[in-house]
C-alpha cells in the first residue's frame, strides 16, 4: 500500500505574512508532524512519499501531475483555514483523476471537520485532532476492507450522511510514538528566514503538545481544540536528536514547543545529557516569562542554545491583564535580561491591537523593544483565532471580520483604533523604527564575518523592507 502526503501550494511567507519578497525558498521548516507519521507509517509496512508544493514550486496541476505518477492507494492533505480554497480546488482536481481514498488533516480539518466535508464532496475522510493513532487505524481498516465506523476521531460518508465519529482520546505517554523519520524530507532545501539560524541542515522538534500554561484568551493552545500538556522524556528526546545527527547529518534543532523553557528539572537533564552524548548542535527555543528561571536559562546557553523566542504580546499590564498572558512587564524585562547575559539572542513578538490596545500603547511596545536590545522582532495585528475565549466574546459583540483576508490584514479593530488602515499602518510603523534605527543597522554590519553572513543580512532586509514598505 502506497501513501501519499500533499502540503498543497500556498506561498505563506509572501501572503500571510505580507512580505513582498518574491521567488526565494526561505521560512520554510521539514514538518514534524509529517515525520512523526511518516514513522508510523512504514511501521505499517506501506510505502511513505510528501510532496511539498511550495519547496517544490509546484502548480496544482503540478501536484495532480506528481500524485498520478506515483500511483498511491490513499493520499493526504494537510490544511490550514489560510489553504481552504487552495484545498478545495485540489481535491475536485485530484478526484477527477483517481478513485483512491482522500482524506483531510491540521487545524483546518480539526476546527471545521463537517463543514469541510459538505463543501468538498471528493473528500472521503477527515481527521479531527492528533492524527498518529487515528490514522493508522484508519489505514489499517481501508487496507483490510474493514468497517471504519469504529475508528474514533474522524468524520466519513455513509450515503448523503456525513458521521462524525467519537473523540479519540488522546496519547498521554508521547513516547509511544515511533521516532519520528527525517529522511522522507530533502532537508538542504529547507531553509528558515534569514538569521533566524545557525547551522544547516536544521529539523524543527516538539518536544511536548499543548501549552504548559494554556490560559491566554487569544490563544489556539488555550481554545476549545487545545490539547492537554504532555511532554516527551529526555531520554527520548535525546534518542531522535542523535538518530537525526547520524542518519541526516542534522546540525541544528529548533524546539517548537509553545514553551521549552518549563520544569527545571527537566530542562536541566536535557542539557546535561546532551553533553553527555556528545551531540554537539546548535539549538533554539521558546520561552515563558512566567517560567523561565536563570539556572535553566544559563544551562541551555552552555548546551548550544543561541536564541531564546518571547512571545511578549503587549508592554501594556492592562492589555496584558486582559488577555490573561499570566505575566507582568517587569517579568517580560528580567526574563529578556537573564536571556541576554548569557550570551544568546532574544527574538520577541508583539501584537498590536489586542483588545485595550491603542496606537499610542502600540508604540510604547516598540519603545520596550528597543529598550531592552531585543535582537529580532515580529509585530502582529490580532488574528481572531476561531474556538478561542476571545473570538467568542469578540464575535458575540459582532466586532469580528468573518472574511479571511491574512494574518497581517486586520480583521478585528481595537476601540483605541480608527480603522482597519490605521491597524495596519501602526505595524509598518512598528518595523520602520525598530529595525531602520542606524545604531540597529551599524551594530549588525558589524556582525557580518563571511559570504554566507551578508547573505543572510541581505535577505533580511529585504524581507523586512517588505512588511515595512508595503500597502
Amino acid at each position: 500500500m502506497k501513501i501519499v502526503f500533499i502540503n498543497p501550494p500556498f506561498d505563506i511567507i509572501q501572503k500571510a505574512y505580507g512580505s513582498a519578497r518574491k521567488g526565494t525558498k526561505y521560512g520554510y521548516w521539514a514538518p514534524f508532524g509529517i515525520a512523526v507519521l511518516a514513522g508510523i507509517i512504514k511501521k505499517l509496512d506501506c510505502k511513505f512519499e510528501y510532496i511539498d508544493s511550495t519547496i517544490l514550486d509546484y502548480t496544482q496541476q503540478d501536484v495532480v501531475n506528481h500524485c498520478m505518477q506515483s500511483q498511491p492507494d490513499m493520499i493526504g492533505i494537510t490544511a490550514q483555514l489560510a489553504t481552504r480554497e487552495v484545498v478545495k480546488h485540489l481535491i475536485q482536481m485530484i478526484r477527477e483523476k483517481s478513485a483512491a481514498p482522500i482524506f483531510l488533516g491540521g487545524t483546518l480539518a480539526t476546527t471545521f471537520a463537517e463543514s469541510v466535508m459538505l463543501e468538498n464532496p471528493g473528500l472521503d475522510y477527515v481527521v479531527i485532532g492528533e492524527a498518529e493513532q487515528t490514522l493508522q487505524e484508519l489505514i489499517l481498516k481501508i487496507r483490510n476492507k474493514a468497517d471504519i465506523s469504529t475508528v474514533r476521531g474522524i468524520c466519513y460518508r455513509n450515503g448523503d450522511k456525513i458521521i462524525r465519529t467519537p473523540s479519540r482520546p488522546i496519547l498521554m505517554n508521547l513516547d509511544l510514538l515511533p521516532q519520528p523519520d527525517f529522511g522522507v524530507f530533502d532537508l538542504k532545501r529547507y531553509i528558515p528566514l534569514p538569521l533566524q539560524y545557525k547551522k544547516k541542515p536544521i529539523i524543527a522538534y516538539l518536544s511536548s503538545r499543548g501549552c504548559s500554561y494554556g490560559r491566554c484568551t487569544f490563544c489556539f493552545e488555550s481554545g476549545s481544540a487545545a490539547q492537554k500538556y504532555r511532554r516527551h522524556s529526555v531520554k527520548r528526546v535525546i534518542a531522535d536528536i542523535q538518530m537525526a545527527v547520524e542518519e541526516q547529518g542534522v546540525k541544528e534543532v529548533a524546539f517548537w514547543d509553545d514553551i521549552f523553557l518549563v520544569d527545571e528539572p527537566w530542562v536541566l537533564e536535557f542539557c546535561e545529557l546532551l553533553h553527555q552524548n556528545k551531540i554537539e548542535i546548535a539549538w533554539q527555543c521558546y520561552g515563558y516569562a512566567g517560567s523561565m528561571t536563570k539556572k535553566m536559562v544559563d544551562a541551555s546557553a552552555k548546551s548550544g542554545c543561541w536564541n531564546v523566542y518571547i512571545g511578549f504580546e503587549s508592554a501594556t499590564q492592562s492589555v496584558l491583564d486582559q488577555v490573561k498572558k499570566g505575566v507582568t512587564v517587569e517579568q517580560l524585562a528580567q526574563s529578556i535580561g537573564w536571556v541576554r547575559e548569557s550570551g544568546m539572542d532574544v527574538r520577541g513578538s508583539f501584537i498590536l491591537s489586542l483588545p485595550g490596545e491603542t496606537p499610542q500603547t502600540a508604540m510604547e511596545s516598540v519603545k520596550f523593544a528597543i529598550k531592552n536590545d531585543i535582537t529580532y522582532m515580529l509585530f502582529h495585528p490580532y488574528f481572531p483565532e476561531y474556538g478561542t475565549e476571545l473570538y467568542s466574546e469578540l464575535a458575540r459583540s459582532g466586532k469580528i471580520i468573518d472574511e479571511y483576508k491574512g494574518r497581517t490584514t486586520a480583521q478585528y479593530i481595537p476601540e483605541g483604533y480608527k480603522d482597519a488602515k490605521e491597524v495596519e499602518s501602526i505595524i509598518r510603523k512598528a518595523y520602520k523604527k525598530f529595525y531602520f534605527r542606524p545604531s540597529y543597522v551599524l551594530k549588525h554590519i558589524k556582525k557580518i564575518r563571511s559570504w554566507d553572513d551578508f547573505k543572510q543580512y541581505y535577505e533580511a532586509m529585504r524581507f523586512v523592507s517588505g512588511i515595512a514598505f508595503s500597502g
